[in-house]
């Protein structure tokens, strides 16, 4: 598929702007990322480009052809092959789990037989969602992960409120692989990479041992090293394999704005409408996150690897995407303030920033918030509210292992809403949530909700 010329104003002779390229060297520098890929396109041209090194220990430059793990960007690819059988009848959204996995089952046996295709889709199916296995590298790896998912307990009810659930994209990856017959990768390639001239991206460290490649990196002691493991359990793929470039990325872009053989544009736009519980906000798509705070929609997603922070965003009335590909432990940081910049310089885009405003109940947030993978803990230092965080291994054997996260200052905003490390780099924020009876029950923050105690 090539990408058809046009006079792209932000991209003279498909090269990227030197401001960009300037203030993305300028990011990563002040947040410690080794290595940067960056893709723009707009209007139908696209440019790639790199700074910086694949590895510390054996650098190689970093280009546009340099393969990232895109880790849970590749859940808007499992999501639009979801939306291919859709659009070929071969199920619907609303259509049980169970009517195509008949031995589906969490620990909530009303909620097993419930949920539904876009309740996995939108992150509202409510189990544990940080819940990381390794059954093995056989084709049946997807399959054993799916069937040890029976001890998940609720965290929020179904259908509510949407939390962030890597688990439930397991589900929507097997149910490609029981109505395609064959193993996920190799559906994935045929019916999406393949067509759309992806050709190149991969799912196993044996098919890009040989090619330029990025490892991701951590502080540790006041200096940068290599984050292990490099590789993902194969029951992962699903949710968060896929390894790609910039440049595939801007194959995905052209697709994504323009369409293509592959999905009518029909389902391919309904992608960006909103699609999940009515009532919660942000706004969730069929496997994409949706801000309109700017006064145009930004459709995006974001995804990290060990050490491998990532960011694909769309501004579809613009016809423009960006890609961000790093490899330090901050450069999620770097991307959102690449995005930023580059919404406010090319179309005078910008969210309002939230405001710090006294609030009087503050003490009804205090407490324990629970989640698979660590907790946070809402309590006072004097007269300061501050939190902290410890976080669990997500990956068997993590090194360097996470570090705890105490006493990070936090200043309201508003009933629900708060500001974590506010004016700082790394500044978050966070949103309380309440059950029927208007109690506060789970704090979200990174858009996973952590369940009161």
């Amino acid at each position: 598929m090539k990408l058809r010329e046009t006079n792209s104003p932000l991209l003279p002779s498909h090269r990227l702007d030197s401001a960009l390229l300037e203030q993305a060297r300028v990011e990563m520098q002040r947040d410690g990322v080794p290595g940067i890929a960056l893709g723009v396109y707009h209007d139908g041209c696209a440019a790639t480009a790199g700074l910086g090194v694949t590895n510390v220990l054996h650098p190689q430059p970093v280009g546009g052809d340099t393969l990232f793990q895109i880790a849970s960007i590749t859940k808007t690819f499992t999501a639009t092959a979801v939306l291919q059988l859709v659009e070929q009848g071969r199920l619907n959204l609303d259509d049980p789990i169970r009517a195509h996995l008949p031995q589906f089952a969490v620990a909530d046996q009303n909620v097993s037989a419930a949920v539904t295709i876009r309740d996995c889709l939108t992150h509202s199916c409510g189990w544990e969602g940080g819940f990381y296995e390794d059954p093995g590298w056989g084709d049946d790896a997807l399959a054993a992960m799916v069937a040890r998912m029976v001890k998940l307990v609720q965290v929020t009810p179904l259908g509510r409120m949407w939390s962030y659930n890597n688990a439930a994209y397991y589900v929507l990856g097997r149910v490609l692989e029981v109505l395609h017959g064959r193993a996920f990768e190799d559906l994935l390639d045929e019916t999406l990479l393949r067509p759309l001239g992806m050709d190149g991206t991969c799912f196993f460290a044996h098919d890009l041992i040989h090619r330029n490649f990025a490892v991701g990196h951590a502080e540790h002691d006041g200096q940068t090293v290599i984050a292990r493991p490099w590789a993902m359990p194969r029951s992962s793929n699903p949710l968060g394999g896929l390894i790609a470039s910039a440049e595939h990325l801007m194959r995905y872009a052209q697709f994504q704005l323009n369409g293509a053989a592959v999905l009518g544009d029909t389902m391919r736009l309904a992608a960006f409408e909103p699609a999940g519980p009515a009532s919660d906000t942000p706004a969730i798509g069929l496997g994409w996150w949706l801000d309109d705070t700017s006064g145009e929609r930004v459709v995006s997603h974001t995804g990290e690897a060990n050490g491998q922070p990532c960011l694909f965003a769309m501004i579809p009335s613009r016809r423009f995407a960006i890609a961000v590909l790093t490899n330090g432990s901050n450069g999620s940081i770097t991307a959102r303030r690449l995005l930023k910049w580059a919404m406010r310089t090319y179309f005078g885009l910008a969210a309002p920033e939230p405001r710090v405003q006294a609030h009087s109940d503050v003490d009804s947030w205090l407490g324990t918030y629970e989640t698979r993978l660590g907790h946070r803990v809402l309590r006072r230092e004097g007269e300061r509210l501050v939190l902290d965080q410890m976080d669990k291994e997500w990956l068997g054997g993590m090194n360097p292992p996470p570090v705890p996260q105490v006493g990070m200052e936090v200043q309201p905003t508003g009933p629900d809403s708060m500001l974590i490390q506010p004016g700082k780099r790394a500044e978050e924020v966070g949103n309380f949530l309440r059950d029927p009876h208007g109690e506060i029950r789970w704090l979200r923050v990174r858009r996973r909700a952590g369940l009161r105690k």
